[in-house]
């Protein structure tokens, strides 16, 4: 009789009792060290229920990665649909990752779906589509709130025009009721007369969040809360817990804090231990890098990973700070041939170049004048060529 590996695995005794609470895209009830940060948002929005219609909002949220802008946002709208129900007041809340929806009009299409979902996909303009939206609205006596996640990277590869398009459109309904209001998050957003116009920057200005890095005694009471849903009792030691927030808090990442403590179960696990140890937590620092972002990786074009794959080879080979775009594509159509795809043209390879740049997955610069022709060079500053190299060889596969 085979060995069936799988029933193996599922009568194994596990550390864990509840996996899900240690994954990215749980947003717990409580969010420890943001109530402050909570309460700002409700006084700012409260006329949506308050007073339904007669304000637009437009906010702003940034912070460094895994300082809990997401989570926030997500929680405090959920809150809001919550309070708007108990008034009988139809309030929508659209979480959009503007990584994924990588234009004004993808962005719009989105929020129309949200209540025509057999919408056709094409055959519009996205002025249409916005009009579309607020008929919709109007007709139907409905509210919506957009949280435009990720949003410093839209602004990078687009520019700022999504949200004066948004803005006006609520500015210019005088007499009519304010349907759509917005929550643009991000890392970095510039709040200067180069990226907005002298309006739009004033409503911004006045209104923004920052969010500031988590503390080691902050990230220990997030984690504790994860670690009672997620864990069997008595089974992390408390020097675990204190390591995994000492490790995070060089960044101030809850995100990081999780994983850490997540992976560190799975060695537990693996190794058939009733105890989640420090040394596992150990071992998963030395396994994870922070910046090797699954929400961030896996939602890259196959192209753009393949091109990614081909710049941390080259770089590894070269043993250099930066390497050539030329070099680059040559080695993209040597990474295209294995993993069985059509190599793409130069053109749309220094596309996909912009791109990653601008998402902060590779840096990109001139070569110094003095040099033999000029060209652009592509380095690494985030991650190690290595690291990234065996991430995306797996995840390709």
């Amino acid at each position: 009789m085979p060995r069936d590996f799988v029933e193996d695995e599922l009568s194994r005794r596990s550390v864990f009792k509840s996996e899900q609470y240690l994954s990215i895209d749980y947003v717990p009830e409580a969010l420890p060290h943001r109530e402050a940060e909570l309460r700002t948002l409700a006084q700012s929005f409260k006329t949506m229920i308050s007073s339904p219609g007669r304000m637009s909002q437009k906010f702003l949220i940034e912070g460094p990665v895994g300082s809990g802008k997401t989570a926030v946002t997500k929680r405090f709208a959920e809150q809001m649909v919550q309070a708007a129900g108990r008034r009988e007041i139809k309030l929508h809340k659209l979480h959009v990752n503007c990584r994924v929806n990588k234009s004004a009009y993808l962005v719009y299409l989105k929020m129309l779906k949200e209540f025509k979902p057999k919408f056709p996909r094409r055959g519009h303009s996205p002025e249409e589509l916005l009009q579309m939206l607020i008929e919709v609205l109007d007709a139907e006596d409905r509210y919506l709130l957009v949280i435009l996640d990720e949003l410093d990277y839209f602004i990078k590869q687009k520019g700022s025009d999504i949200l004066y398009n948004l803005t006006r459109l609520m500015d210019d309904r005088l007499n009519a009721p304010q349907r759509l209001s917005i929550i643009g998050v991000g890392r970095n957003l510039p709040l200067d007369e180069s990226v907005f116009d002298p309006s739009t920057l004033s409503t911004l200005q006045k209104n923004a969040l920052r969010f500031e890095k988590y503390s080691a005694e902050a990230l220990y009471d997030i984690l504790n809360e994860r670690k009672k849903m997620a864990f069997e009792d008595g089974v992390v030691m408390n020097e675990t817990m204190q390591l995994t927030c000492e490790i995070a808090a060089e960044r101030g990442d809850a995100r990081y804090a999780i994983e850490l403590l997540w992976r560190a179960g799975k060695q537990s696990d693996s190794l058939d231990s009733n105890l989640v140890i420090p040394d596992y937590v150990r071992k998963a620092k030395a396994d994870t890098h922070p910046e090797l972002r699954e929400e961030v990786f896996e939602v890259l074009p196959v192209h753009s990973q393949l091109l990614l794959l081909a710049a941390a080879r080259q770089l590894k080979e070269k043993r250099s700070v930066y390497v050539t775009i030329g070099e680059v594509e040559d080695m993209y159509r040597s990474v295209c041939e294995e993993y069985d795809n059509e190599p793409r043209a130069h053109t749309q390879i220094w596309e996909w170049v912009q791109d990653l740049n601008a998402q902060s997955l590779i840096d990109t610069k001139r070569s110094s004048v003095g040099q033999r022709g000029q060209t652009t060079l592509i380095g690494l500053s985030e991650v190690p060529a290595e690291k990234l190299e065996e991430y995306l060889t797996k995840l390709l596969k």
